[in-house]
């Protein structure tokens, strides 16, 4: 009798160790998945985007400023490029942006959005020195 309570004795640490070891390997694999499933803090393109002109033109002029030290920072001349396309200085974004293609010339995604501001700007120019047609103006 005691050799058979001792089996299932042993049956049942068995049975714990084999719950509480699955439930450890479980636990392992969900910990890190954790952050997931919490709510993501705003990236600094998120953070920058609500910034208001104040703001921009501050963090402009710092960029201006380590571009005045060193020329060919690439972070600075991108973050300069972002921070007047968010305050719609689309013609001041144009040197900086030729400075990171002339570092870069083989990222064609930088060719082509210095190649789209430059056609903006050209629209805006062109829709700004077009007078108003008096087909296209209201009676008074």
């Amino acid at each position: 009798m005691a050799d058979s309570s001792s089996k299932k004795t042993l049956k049942v640490l068995q049975k714990i160790f084999i719950i509480g070891s699955g439930l450890a390997f479980l636990g392992m694999m969900v910990i890190p998945l954790m952050p997931l499933f919490r709510a993501a803090p705003p990236t600094s393109e998120q953070a920058s985007s609500k910034a208001n002109p104040e703001q921009l033109k501050k963090l402009a002029e710092g960029y201006e400023k380590v571009l005045a030290r060193e020329p060919n920072n690439p972070s600075a001349l991108q973050g300069l490029v972002e921070t007047r396309l968010q305050m719609n200085d689309l013609k001041g974004a144009i040197a900086p942006m030729e400075k990171l293609v002339k570092l870069y010339p083989e990222q064609t995604q930088l060719k082509q959005l210095l190649t789209a501001i430059k056609q903006q700007v050209a629209l805006q120019e062109k829709a700004s020195t077009i007078p108003a047609s008096p087909a296209n103006t209201k009676p008074k």
